[in-house]
C-alpha cells in the first residue's frame, strides 16, 4: 500500500512484491544451473518424455554455455514477475473516487464515492456494492484485508467485514434479512432448515 496526499493505492503487500521481484529470478539462476548436470544424470533414463530436450541441456558441459543457460533463465524468471505485477489488480483511492485497474486489457473502472453503499471481501474478491445490493465491481485483490480495510475506512468508504454486515444484501442483491423471512415463511420449509434462514443466506 502506497500513499499520496489524499490518495492511497493497493495492490502487492511491498513484502510480498519483494518476493515475486527477486524470488522469480533467483529460481531462475538456480535452475539454469541445476539442470545441465540434472539432465546429464537422467539422460540414460530411457522412460523419461522429452529426452532431446535433456539431451539439448546436458550438452551444455563448459563454464561459458552453463553460464549462459542460467543468465537466460534469470531472464525468464524477472520477465515472469514483471508479467504477475503487471496483471495484477491496483486499487487507488481518493475521497472522491474508487479507480480499479484490472492489469489487464480490461477497461479500467472509476467509481464516484457516492454510488458505494458497500464494501467487503469475499473469499479472494473486493466487491463493491450500490444502494440497491447490485455489484459495481468485483475483482481479486493482492493487498491484505487489514490494509484494504483500513485504506477504505480512512477515505469515508462504507467498509463491512462480511456481507452480512454490509446491509445484508445476497448474491441476488436480495436483502438478508428478506430472503430469510421468505425461508422462514415458505410451507416447503422443514422445521429445521426454518431454524436457520439467515446462516442459509450468508452462505449463498
Amino acid at each position: 500500500m502506497s500513499r499520496l496526499p489524499n490518495t492511497t493505492v493497493l495492490g502487492y503487500p511491498r513484502a510480498r512484491l519483494l518476493r515475486i521481484l527477486l524470488g522469480f529470478p533467483a529460481l531462475g539462476l538456480a535452475l539454469g544451473f541445476a539442470l545441465p548436470p540434472l539432465a546429464r544424470w537422467l539422460d540414460g533414463a530411457s522412460m523419461l518424455p522429452l529426452r532431446d530436450v535433456l539431451a539439448f541441456v546436458g550438452d551444455m558441459e563448459s563454464a561459458w554455455q552453463t553460464v549462459a543457460f542460467a543468465l537466460a533463465a534469470t531472464l525468464i524468471g524477472l520477465l515472469a514477475a514483471f508479467v504477475a505485477v503487471a496483471d495484477s489488480v491496483k486499487v487507488t483511492l481518493t475521497e472522491d473516487t474508487l479507480n480499479v485497474e484490472f492489469g489487464d486489457r480490461q477497461k479500467p473502472l472509476s467509481l464516484r464515492r457516492e454510488r458505494v453503499a458497500a464494501v467487503f471481501v469475499e473469499g479472494k474478491d473486493l466487491v463493491v456494492l450500490d444502494s440497491a445490493g447490485r455489484p459495481l465491481a468485483l475483482a481479486p485483490h493482492r493487498a491484505s484485508r487489514t490494509a484494504l480495510a483500513r485504506a477504505f475506512r480512512a477515505h469515508g468508504y462504507p467498509w463491512h467485514d462480511s456481507r452480512a454486515e454490509s446491509g445484508g444484501f445476497d448474491t441476488a442483491g436480495t436483502p438478508l434479512a428478506t430472503s430469510a423471512m421468505a425461508s422462514a415463511t415458505s410451507p416447503l420449509a422443514s422445521s429445521s432448515s426454518a431454524a436457520l434462514p439467515l446462516k442459509t443466506a450468508v452462505s449463498a
